[in-house]
């Protein structure tokens, strides 16, 4: 029984941490709907250094346009490539376009 629940107990917690983040990216979806930039940059930022590559995305894509940050192409493309590396295909069509775009 002892074991079970050693084993049982890090799952669980991976689990509620895991929720956490979801809950964080959630957050930011909603303060960029209601264009909130600067709260959505820090609750993606928060996301993204958490694993979650929709997050470094969607920082990325603040970065690139200057909502909520200050503008930094270099910092967006830094942040799209994490979200690629992380599974975030737009993330690696991102990339693309911005080293096509002057």
């Amino acid at each position: 029984m002892i074991k079970l629940c050693k084993a049982i107990l890090p799952i669980m917690v991976m689990g509620m941490v895991s929720s956490c983040f979801a809950d964080t990216y959630q957050d930011a979806q909603t303060a960029l709907k209601n264009k909130m930039y600067t709260e959505a940059a820090t609750q993606f930022e928060n996301a993204c250094e958490h694993g979650n590559a929709k997050g470094c995305f969607q920082l990325g894509a603040l970065y690139e346009k200057g909502d909520g940050v200050v503008q930094n192409k270099y910092k967006a493309v830094s942040l799209y490539t994490q979200a690629c590396n992380g599974g975030e295909t737009h993330g690696c069509s991102n990339i693309a376009l911005m080293y096509d775009t002057p």
